[in-house]
């Protein structure tokens, strides 16, 4: 009988609109939604913004502590501005991460890369992840209430993000193949997020590009973490000794287990179970790669070389080991009206098809979403 809040919903460091990067400012409206949609599926009530708005920068802040927030003060360029300076006197932090590249762009420029010349005219940078939220803060309102839902394409005997029988990985660029990702299970989607190797030193290897578009190879590690009590993404480099060195070992049942030969006991790859049961999301919605007994029935893997999908039968329909979470993400809720709202959430680089069912499984509502975009569906 506790209240829960996701406490200090933010980005950091700094502002999107000062680095510029409209990537940067798309990336972190889709982390917010992820985020908040994640916190509500797992069974938080709420929901609390770090500011309602900030400064160009991502001030004031007595520490220093300079993070984004949905709309920016910039009275500077408001249409009939005069004499009121880019940075007000009251802030004190300087500029830590270089100049403000926002300021330095036309009205017309910052509202072709999505900020609207409408709200800069009065004083105020009205950035992506205002409109990310709205989709949530506006259908998603007290009373509400979490409904079980998770996105899965095993219904149409196929994959998200590409079609039965094909087996090039779809999504996009991987760009949560890093060091410190967690390792979950999730419905398989046939996406990058979910697409491993075996490399030369019999490690299990997942490729992408960091947060700047670098490229970026991580290997699934080889102690669990105390914390997330579960396996996290690591380096591969053999002198770091991070990386896990695993061994396939087919079964009779058509399985295989997968075997650490690097660690300190003789432990396989499992399955572990979410304590809330996946909350919202079900038992198959981010449960944990861990380490464990070899003879479990968690411990029991089917690994596709030509798809390179790791995944587990342990829930009875298929999950695979993915990096983090999926692109394609959603969240139901019942109204205090009794009407639902489902908000989905697709972060990849291309679009995807979906069927919304209902208790029943009967197909309720069906739709495409395009890519790196976030829809609100109502249902009376």
């Amino acid at each position: 009988d506790h209240l829960i809040l996701g406490s200090e919903a933010c980005h950091c460091p700094s502002t999107a609109y000062a680095g510029g990067d409209i990537n940067t400012a798309w990336d972190r409206a889709e982390r917010y939604a992820h985020t908040i949609l994640a916190d509500l599926a797992a069974g938080s009530n709420g929901w609390v913004e770090w500011n309602l708005i900030l400064d160009s920068i991502g001030g004031p802040n007595h520490l220093g502590n300079l993070c984004d927030s949905t709309l920016l003060a910039v009275p500077h360029r408001a249409k009939d501005a005069t004499d009121i300076p880019p940075t007000m006197d009251f802030e004190h932090a300087g500029h830590p991460f270089g100049r403000v590249i926002g300021d330095g762009r036309t009205r017309e420029e910052l509202d072709a890369l999505g900020f609207s010349a409408k709200f800069l005219d009065a004083g105020v940078v009205v950035q992506p992840m205002y409109y990310y939220m709205g989709h949530i803060s506006r259908h998603v309102r007290p009373g509400a209430l979490a409904l079980s839902g998770l996105v899965d394409g095993a219904a149409t005997g196929g994959r998200v993000f590409h079609p039965a029988g094909q087996l090039v990985a779809g999504g996009g660029i991987n760009d949560l193949a890093r060091t410190g990702i967690e390792l979950t299970l999730w419905p398989c989607e046939g996406s990058t997020r979910q697409q491993f190797s075996i490399n030369g030193v019999n490690q299990i290897e997942v490729s992408g590009h960091d947060w700047l578009g670098n490229p970026s190879k991580s290997c699934v590690g080889k102690k669990v973490n105390k914390d997330f009590q579960g396996l996290l993404l690591g380096t591969c480099e053999t002198t770091e000794n991070q990386a896990g060195v695993f061994e396939i070992l087919p079964s009779d049942a058509g399985t295989s287990t997968i075997k650490l030969t690097n660690g300190k006991s003789e432990e396989c790859l499992v399955v572990r179970k979410l304590k809330n049961g996946g909350g919202a999301y079900g038992p198959r919605g981010g449960a944990q790669v861990s380490l464990g007994d070899c003879e479990s029935d968690n411990a029991q893997w089917s690994w596709n070389e030509a798809t390179g999908e790791m995944s587990s039968p342990f829930f009875g329909d298929d999950v695979c080991m993915t990096t983090g979470w999926p692109f394609l993400q959603m969240g139901a809720f019942e109204t205090p009206s009794g009407d639902r709202s489902v908000v989905i959430l697709n972060e990849a680089a291309a679009s995807a098809n979906y069927v919304l069912t209902g208790t029943k499984d009967e197909p309720v509502v069906a739709g495409s979403i395009p890519p790196h975009s976030i829809q609100t569906v109502l249902i009376s």
